[in-house]
C-alpha cells in the first residue's frame, strides 16, 4: 500500500504539470487581457507597455509560464492584478468556507439519499420505489442554480425569513456557521442526493440478488441484519466512488452557489478573476482545484481497499 501510495503522489506531478500548462495557454488565449480592462477609456501605448512591464507580461508566453510555475514551486502563486494581495493566502482563506459548504452538503446529501436508496431497494417496484426514484430524478435535473434562487424566493416571499448573507466562520460562532451554510448546504445536497440514492438503490439490488444473501437468509439471519450488515456492506464501492467524484466536483464547483448565497469562497473568488482577467489568481486557483481534485481520487482507492479486503494495490 505504501509503494502505491508513494507512485499515485508521484504521478501527481505530470497531471498537474499538464493542467497548469493547459490553463496558462487556455487564458492567454482569450482577446485582450487584464490591462486592458485595467486602462479603460484612458488606454494609450505608453501606459499600456508601462502597465505590461509591472506585471511581467511583455515577455514571451514560455517566459511567462516559467516565471509563474516556478514560482508556485517555491509556494508562491503570484500577487492579484486586482487587489495586490498575495494570491496562495487568499485561496487558503477562502477554501475554508468551500470547504465547510462541501462537508455540510455530503453530510446533507448522506442523509437524505442512502435511507432512501436502501428503501426503494427493498420497496422495490412499489410506490415507495417509484417515488423515491422521481424525487432523484428530480434531484439530478434541476441545476443547482435554479434550486438555490427557488430556496431564497420562497425563503422570503412565503416565510419572510432572509438568510444571513454574511459568512461566520466555524470557531467565531458554529451556530452562526450552520446558520449561514444551512440553506446553500440543503441545495447541493438535495442535488447531490439524486445520484448517490440512485447508485444505492441499483448496488443494492444487484447484491440483494446474490447467493451470499440467500445464505444469509437460509441460516436465519434478521431482514435488517441481511440488507445492513451483509448486502450494503457489499454495495459501497460504487456509492464512495460517487461520492468522491461529487466532493471533488463540488470543491470546484459551488461557484453559482456561492455567488446566490454571496458566501466567500473559493468559487466565487475564481469567478471575480476570470471576469477580471486576473491571471495569477484564475491559474492558482484551477491549479488548487486539480491538486485537491487527485488527493481525493487518491483517498477514495485506499477507501477501496479497507472496504473490500480482497482489493490490493501491491
Amino acid at each position: 500500500m505504501r509503494t502505491y501510495i508513494v507512485r499515485r503522489v508521484l504521478l501527481f506531478i505530470p497531471v498537474l504539470f499538464g493542467i497548469s500548462l493547459a490553463v496558462f495557454a487556455l487564458l492567454h488565449m482569450i482577446p485582450g487581457d487584464a490591462v486592458d480592462l485595467m486602462m479603460g477609456v484612458e488606454a494609450n501605448p505608453e501606459l499600456r507597455a508601462q502597465l505590461l512591464r509591472q506585471y511581467g507580461m511583455d515577455y514571451p508566453w514560455y517566459v511567462q509560464y516559467w516565471n509563474w510555475i516556478s514560482g508556485v514551486l517555491r509556494g508562491d502563486f503570484g500577487v492579484s492584478m486586482r487587489t495586490g494581495l498575495p494570491v496562495l493566502p487568499e485561496i487558503l482563506s477562502r477554501f475554508k468556507v468551500t470547504l465547510m459548504l462541501t462537508l455540510y452538503s455530503a453530510v446533507v446529501s448522506w442523509l437524505i439519499a442512502i435511507p432512501l436508496g436502501i428503501l426503494a431497494a427493498i420497496k422495490r417496484n412499489t410506490w415507495i420505489d417509484g417515488a423515491s426514484r422521481f424525487l432523484a430524478l428530480l434531484g439530478v435535473s434541476i441545476p443547482n442554480f435554479a434550486l438555490g434562487t427557488m430556496v431564497l424566493l420562497v425563503l422570503s416571499l412565503v416565510f419572510c425569513y432572509y438568510p444571513p448573507l454574511d459568512y461566520t466562520p466555524f470557531l467565531a460562532s458554529p451556530l452562526g456557521n450552520l446558520e449561514s451554510l444551512i440553506w446553500p448546504s440543503l441545495v447541493l445536497g438535495a442535488i447531490m442526493a439524486g445520484s448517490v440514492m440512485r447508485m444505492t438503490r441499483s448496488a443494492l439490488l444487484e447484491n440483494l440478488q446474490q447467493d451470499y444473501v440467500r445464505t444469509v437468509r437460509a441460516k436465519g439471519a434478521p431482514e435488517r441484519v441481511v440488507v445492513l450488515r451483509h448486502a450494503l456492506k457489499n454495495s459501497l464501492l460504487p456509492i464512495v466512488t460517487i461520492v468522491g467524484m461529487q466532493i471533488g466536483s463540488l470543491l470546484g464547483g459551488t461557484v453559482v452557489t456561492e455567488q446566490i448565497f454571496s458566501l466567500p469562497g473559493l468559487g466565487l473568488y475564481t469567478l471575480t478573476g476570470i471576469t477580471q482577467r486576473d491571471y495569477p489568481v484564475v491559474q492558482g486557483s484551477i491549479l488548487f482545484f486539480a491538486f485537491i481534485f487527485v488527493v481525493i481520487n487518491l483517498i477514495v482507492d485506499i477507501l477501496y481497499s479497507r472496504i473490500d479486503p480482497r482489493i490490493s494495490y501491491r
